[in-house]
């Protein structure tokens, strides 16, 4: 291969190479100014020709002067001089002229008498999240061929832009031919991230202090309502779950992924329960509703751990309490289950549905109350009021009024019923009753004050349901009458309709009151079933079994006392 093919090899190459890196260089983005488009033919190529036109002829100068061709020597100096121009014109151009418009890159005219025939260019981007296309559209130039709405469409085509095209916008631009400026004719559909879950609470997640009012106006410091009692089925939090997204599309026609709604820790705790077909957080049973550790629970038993004082206030609770600590003077327990306390009470009133245990006992100081639904047990009961509708056990109970409605038994080192008075329906059985002081001691057995109550209140109720029933028979008779002759009024046709309706209510509740006066009569009659056992009585005691009373003048040991026959009779042990 000669020098010059070889060097003519080289050139082309690295034009090959040039092509291809503006190829690839070329993307759908805006030109710069320095970088406008070039016409079919770029002048680079052109100068390297001439450049290789030049060294040709000086080589082919070389050959004949080698071949003795001295004839030529003028041409041939000619000819150098013309390619020496040539290389000079092409260096000319690479320092400093502008290829594309012929004009000097520091602002001089231009070096060639005609503007270069260009075409009408199309420059497109995408933005970097592929959710829009801009355009811009390059003049054309030296009389070129403006720009068409089919060429913006094909540039689109072959970018494959498919989503989202606006073609009123296209056939705009290409009609008012709008060039050397930036429109976006393309638009992906964004996706829709779905909403986020919420949750409506019905109860506070904070406990807070609410003190109750007196009934003078003033505040009762020992009511703060610390305790939310619920019951069963009761709505804590209403849940909105959260949507699902809407996916979008960009503009190549690939899916664009919207995100997923979140929901909030559901506070879903003990005793609390799910409803899937409403979306609700309900109660499962009675109790307390409290917040802990971010989750609604309901306890069925309400603890505290220290005293109830004016820290805690008076509690008032659906479930259980368990108090661990004392309950002091002029506070309240009340509680549908049982109560436990494990250190002492004083002066307080406590109200218990089911049973009440004392493990130490309690100090009445004249004020205290206990009332309990089943059950109470204690140490020791001293000043107070007791009532229990079952049993009562203790270890003595000094200076107290008791009611209890089965059995009442004083066990342990004393097993005393000192002072004060107590009804026992069933038996007594103690270690002692009175004292060696002749302190007076009343112990009724048979009865109690509270069924002697509801004995009195059933009467009442059979009597006036007896007086309404007979008055309500004789008014439907008379009604009846005036029907019969045809006299009655509207409104006393009215009248009648009304109390045959009442008529067999009256009867039913009769009924049911009679049938309950007669339980009552039973358990009256029952007094023989009554029995006070104990290791001694001392002088001062009074008994009462059914109608009759004995009062003990002197001490009697390893005794028993019954009704039998009338009358009060004493028997072993």
């Amino acid at each position: 291969m000669s020098e010059k093919s070889l060097i003519f090899s080289m050139f082309s190459k690295f034009l090959d190479n040039g092509e291809e890196d503006e190829t690839k260089e070329r993307e759908v983005r805006p030109y710069t100014e320095d970088q406008k488009p070039k016409a079919e033919t770029d002048q680079r190529i052109e100068t390297v020709e001439d450049w290789n036109d030049a060294e040709r002829t000086r080589r082919e100068r070389l050959e004949r002067e080698l071949a003795g061709e001295n004839g030529y020597e003028e041409a041939d100096h000619a000819e150098d001089a013309e390619a020496e121009e040539d290389v000079e014109a092409g260096e000319d151009v690479e320092a400093g002229e502008d290829v594309e418009t012929g004009t000097d890159r520091d602002g001089g005219g231009k070096s060639s008498g005609e503007e270069e025939c260009r075409d009408a260019g199309i420059e497109l981007t995408v933005s970097d999240d592929r959710m829009a296309v801009s355009v811009m559209l390059i003049e054309p130039s030296g009389g070129g061929r403006d720009i068409t709405r089919e060429q913006i469409e094909q540039e689109l085509e072959a970018h494959r832009i498919i989503h989202g095209i606006d073609e009123e916008k296209i056939s705009t631009i290409a009609a008012e031919h709008l060039y050397r400026q930036m429109f976006i004719i393309a638009r992906g559909t964004p996706a829709v991230d779905g909403n986020d879950g919420r949750i409506k609470d019905y109860f506070p997640r904070e406990a807070k202090i609410k003190y109750a009012s007196k009934g003078n106006g003033g505040i009762d410091f020992k009511s703060m309502n610390l305790i939310h009692n619920v019951g069963k089925g009761e709505l804590v939090c209403e849940l909105t779950m959260p949507t699902e997204p809407q996916d979008g599309m960009d503009v190549f026609g690939q899916p664009v992924r919207g995100k997923n709604g979140t929901m909030p820790p559901i506070p879903q705790g003990k005793n609390v329960v799910y409803s899937p077909e409403r979306d609700r957080l309900l109660t499962a049973c009675e109790g307390n509703l409290t917040f802990r550790n971010g989750r609604f629970q309901v306890e069925n038993v309400f603890v505290v751990s220290g005293n109830v004082d004016n820290s805690i206030g008076n509690i008032d609770f659906t479930g259980s309490v368990t108090i661990h600590g004392d309950v002091f003077e002029g506070y309240t327990v009340k509680a549908k289950g049982d109560i436990t306390v494990m250190g002492i009470v004083e002066g307080a009133a406590l109200q218990a549905g089911g049973s009440i245990l004392l493990h130490k006992g309690m100090r009445g100081m004249k004020s205290g109350i206990l009332e309990a639904g089943v059950d109470i047990t204690a140490k020791f009961l001293e000043d107070c009021t007791i009532y229990a509708q079952h049993n009562i056990q203790a270890e003595y109970i000094i200076n107290s009024e008791v009611s209890c409605g089965h059995d009442l038994t004083l066990i342990g080192k004393r097993g005393a019923f000192i002072a004060g008075s107590c009804a026992v329906h069933n038996c007594m059985n103690v270690k002692t009753v009175g004292a060696s002081s002749h302190v007076s001691t009343v112990v009724t057995l048979g009865v109690t004050p509270q069924l002697m109550e509801e004995v009195e209140k059933i009467s009442a109720d059979l009597v006036a349901v007896s007086r309404k029933q007979a008055e309500t028979a004789k008014d439907i008779s008379y009604l009846n009458g005036k029907l019969k002759d045809g006299s009655i009024t509207p409104r006393q046709k009215e009248r009648l309709a009304k109390l045959k309706l009442e008529a067999p209510i009256h009867n039913l509740k009769e009924k049911r009151l009679k049938t309950q006066a007669a339980d009552l009569a039973r358990q009256l009659r029952e007094v023989g079933k009554c029995r006070l056992t104990a290791g001694e009585v001392h002088p001062g005691t009074v008994i009462n079994i059914g109608d009759c009373r004995m009062t003990i003048v002197k001490r009697e040991e390893s005794c028993s006392f019954y009704y039998l026959d009338g009358e009060i009779r004493k028997g072993i042990r």
